[in-house]
């Protein structure tokens, strides 16, 4: 496997602080199956992160609690999604502080195909690395090899490179 490095890493700050507005809201009433396309429209229209916690609510009912975090720029478009997309009839919003680690990415090579991997870099040292799972998929569906087996190769692939 050949690896190749797209982007080293730069000096940089121990970690990134911003404020974000991070949205929740508690729901048991909606068919859970609609959940994946809400988290879906909810990153498409800017939100930085989206999920799905399991509650119990009064009265022992099963719900769920979608938070958001998001920047200013996209709080009326998030509101939209949930209020149009799920029963929810209120929202809470919270400022909160995000700390975020310097990236940097590297790709390696599976069988031909490029796959990414994230480092993450704290006071100087490697502290984190994944690969990126859509480029896992795209590839194990290009090669007709399970995402399992293209995940190994990728992850050898870059302990390879850090050796």
């Amino acid at each position: 496997m050949v690896v190749i490095d797209v982007a080293p890493y730069d000096e940089a700050p121990m970690s990134e602080r911003t404020t974000r507005t991070q949205i929740e809201a508690n729901v048991d009433d909606l068919d859970p199956r609609i959940w994946p396309r809400v988290i879906e429209q909810l990153l498409a229209v800017g939100a930085d992160d989206a999920w799905i916690t399991p509650i119990v609510m009064k009265k022992g009912r099963p719900a769920f609690t979608l938070g958001v975090l998001c920047g200013d720029g996209v709080i009326d478009d998030v509101r939209r999604v949930i209020f149009t997309e799920t029963s929810s009839i209120g929202l809470r919003e919270t400022i909160v502080t995000k700390h975020a680690l310097p990236r940097s990415f590297t790709s390696v090579d599976v069988e031909g195909h490029p796959i990414a991997i994230k480092r993450a870099n704290f006071d100087g040292t490697e502290v984190n690395r994944s690969v990126e799972w859509d480029d896992v998929v795209r590839v194990a569906d290009a090669l007709g090899m399970s995402a399992n087996d293209v995940l190994v190769a990728a992850l050898q692939a870059g302990r390879e490179q850090q050796a």
